[in-house]
Formats: C-alpha cells, sequence, structure tokens
C-alpha cells in the first residue's frame, strides 16, 4: 500500500526547491553519523508558515543525535476515524517531495501482535499530523525506516500500556516523534498562558500533571506527547510560538512548542 500526499499544497509545498528555501531559513542541513543512541521530538503539524519555523529549531537540535535507522510517528486523530487505541498502517511506503518512505514491517508485525494495536488504513488516510511532519524528517535524515501510528484514545491508562509496550523493544537508533499542536482559537495571550502551564508539566515531566490540564487546554496530543515524555529521562524545550507570529491575528491563534527528548 502507497500512501501519497494529500495535504501536499495545502499543508506545505509538494515543490522539493520550494520545500529546501523554505528550510534553509531556520535550519540548514548538514552530513551527520549514525545514531548510537533513541531520542525523541515533540513536534507540531500546522501549515508550514505557521509552525515549520517551530519544528525546524527542534530539527537542528535533533541533528546532533545522528541519523536514525527507524522514525516512530505518534500522532493524533483529527477525523474521527477511530478503531482500536492505536491505528497502524502496516505495511508499504508514504510519498514525500524528497521521495518515499518504506514502513517498518517487522515492528509493525510485533505491535500488532498486541491488542492495543490494529491494521487500519482509514484511520491515516485522510489524517495529517503525521504526513505534516515526514517531508522534514527525510529530508534532514534521508532514508529510514518508517512507523505511522495514530493515537485514537489517549487515556492516562492507554498511555501507560503504550510505553510499556515500547519499553520491551530494542529502539537504539530509533527517533521517536509526537506530533501536537497546542491551545486552539483563542487569543495570543490566552494560549500562551495555557500553553506555558502544559509546557511546565512536560519539562516536570509530569505525566498525571499533563492529563489534569486536558479539560482546559486544547492541545490534541496529550497522548502523544505524555507516551514521549514517559520514554525519556529528558526533556528540553526548544521554542514557543503562536499562530499570531505569521498571521498577525492574535485574536483567534493556535500554540505551538518543540522539544528534544533524551
Amino acid at each position: 500500500m502507497e500512501r501519497e500526499m494529500y495535504y501536499a499544497d495545502k499543508f506545505y509545498s509538494r515543490n522539493s526547491e520550494l520545500l529546501i528555501k523554505f528550510f534553509n531559513q531556520f535550519c540548514k542541513a548538514k552530513e551527520i553519523k549514525n545514531a548510537n543512541t533513541n531520542f525523541g521530538l515533540i513536534l507540531p503539524h500546522a501549515g508550514y508558515v505557521y509552525s515549520g519555523k517551530t519544528a525546524l529549531y527542534a530539527i537542528c537540535k535533533a541533528l546532533d543525535f545522528g541519523k536514525p535507522e527507524r522514525i516512530i510517528i505518534i500522532g493524533t486523530n483529527h477525523t474521527g476515524i477511530a478503531g482500536n487505541i492505536c491505528s497502524l498502517w502496516p505495511r508499504g511506503r508514504w510519498n514525500t517531495p524528497f521521495g518515499y518512505v518504506e514502513i517498518d514491517e517487522e515492528l509493525n508485525n510485533y505491535l500488532l501482535k498486541n491488542k492495543i494495536f490494529e491494521e487500519n488504513y482509514k484511520a491515516h488516510i485522510l489524517e495529517h499530523s503525521i504526513e505534516v511532519l515526514l517531508p522534514i524528517l527525510k529530508y534532514y535524515f534521508g532514508s529510514f525506516k518508517f512507523v505511522p501510528i495514530i493515537y485514537n484514545y489517549q487515556s492516562y491508562e492507554n498511555t501507560i500500556k503504550i510505553v510499556e509496550l515500547l519499553k520491551k523493544i530494542d529502539l537504539k537508533n530509533t527517533l521517536l516523534v509526537a506530533s501536537s499542536d497546542f491551545n486552539h482559537y483563542e487569543s495570543h495571550e490566552i494560549t500562551l498562558r495555557k500553553d506555558e502551564k502544559l509546557i511546565e508539566k512536560i519539562l516536570e515531566r509530569d505525566i498525571e500533571g499533563i492529563y489534569s490540564l486536558r479539560e482546559s487546554i486544547s492541545a490534541c496530543g496529550i497522548g502523544p506527547m505524555s507516551v514521549l515524555t514517559m520514554c525519556f529521562d529528558n526533556v528540553k524545550l526548544v521554542y514557543h510560538t503562536t499562530s499570531a507570529e505569521y498571521s498577525k491575528d492574535y485574536s483567534f491563534t493556535v500554540g505551538y512548542a518543540s522539544f528534544v527528548l533524551w
């Protein structure tokens, strides 16, 4: 199964030269050695003009860890098409403006042995939270195997189950990515204030604290961010802003924050 670029020319350009020109404003590509450890990123998934800067600043920090053999992206569900706790695109490849990315079928087959996961192509077809990050990762890290996970039912209990399963896997040379925007559709001032509370909990690695904010902040990827926060001992905020930085509309904004974890 091949997944084409459904959101190209909507969230990002399908023209690779235009993308590189945009990327270079915030992060220059460089030669990197193979990673000898695992590391993580929390990245936003809006249109590049809004959130690309935030994501690319974190990518620049992540390049210091090296080139991963595998990237696991945990996205959220905006479509309402959900099945089990987590939906996997189990085999095939995804297209990007920089070429195809192959699915890690071996790891997916292992994950599918656990009742948390299921094959579900439909949950991925119209979902943007993973697709939007893939061209950036493909450009900077080159070839890698890829595991796309849509986290549908983002409860504290399900997060614990996912983390326990991931910790049983040899994740050496693996980059884990959580895809999430922060607060939605409030003023710049309110969004910053709400985001800062969530950022504080992430930096403290306080998973219960993260979930305690779920009713007061409309971050779409509380679950993916919590999984990443539990998988690593160290986390650093790279950049935090809102859509107003680009749109200049300070009355109606979305928050974006990026982190590196190791």
